[in-house]
């Protein structure tokens, strides 16, 4: 929230969160003392920004006045980011009890589940409720907005539009590139990958990860139709095309 510029960030985790927080509090002039409170940008927004008497006023400026701010939503395509978060919670192991108890069977260190097993757990889920890396994109804030006050951005596509939307919004121009360096993103794999992943066990580490194929190698018919119903409201409020070869 910049009560400075009148300008809300929506954001989704695996949808560029730390891009996204980043480009924001490079606006509000906070960039640099993130860093310096700690090189991981969500521990100074949820430890010190969110606690801040700025932020706080913040809310209160956009409570009392909210037909004067603009909304900006950085998005992902909702097949790729799936994947990541299947991704992110086999390497992280935070699903691990919830799976297990779902299969009927142990997921541990060395007993990994599948995208497709990961797919079918989210089918039983609350996605407006459940960790925050698996939840709907769509956030009931921007319902609120009226057209024209609502930016969407595809991840995708950011580093294109955003210097437009700089310019409209009247924000100075951002050097974008360094905003995208993070130590938790997966790196594209370089090797040439054709097999069929979404049935294997895989167990993901920081290393093994950089192999992994492209998301089009985790989807077939099936698992693409289950994504979608998933996350129906996503690609529609967005306009992602509703299939892989859209």
């Amino acid at each position: 929230m910049d009560s400075r510029h009148k300008v809300v960030l929506l954001w989704s985790a695996k949808a560029g969160c730390t891009f996204a927080v980043k480009w924001m509090l490079g606006h509000m002039g906070l960039l640099q003392e993130a860093l310096a409170h700690h090189r991981w940008i969500h521990n100074y927004r949820a430890h010190k920004l969110y606690k801040s008497a700025a932020h706080k006023a913040s809310i209160q400026d956009f409570v009392d006045e909210p037909a004067a701010y603009r909304a900006v939503k950085i998005v992902r395509n909702p097949f790729k980011r799936a994947l990541s978060s299947y991704i992110h919670a086999s390497q992280c192991g935070y699903e691990d009890v919830h799976m297990a108890r779902f299969l009927k069977r142990a997921v541990d260190a060395d007993n990994r589940y599948s995208f497709r097993e990961f797919v079918a757990y989210l089918e039983t889920i609350d996605l407006n409720a459940c960790n925050v890396h698996h939840r709907l994109q769509t956030h009931r804030l921007e319902r609120a907005f009226a057209p024209g006050t609502r930016f969407v951005i595809d991840l995708d596509h950011s580093m294109i539009l955003l210097p437009g939307l700089e310019r409209l919004l009247r924000l100075r121009r951002s050097n974008l590139s360094r905003y995208r360096k993070s130590h938790h993103h997966t790196q594209p794999s370089k090797r040439i990958a054709t097999e069929f992943s979404a049935d294997s066990l895989l167990r993901v580490t920081l290393e093994s990860k950089r192999d992994l194929p492209g998301y089009r190698h985790f989807y077939d018919a099936d698992l693409e139709r289950r994504v979608y119903d998933l996350y129906a409201e996503d690609f529609l409020l967005y306009g992602f095309s509703t299939t892989l070869g859209g």
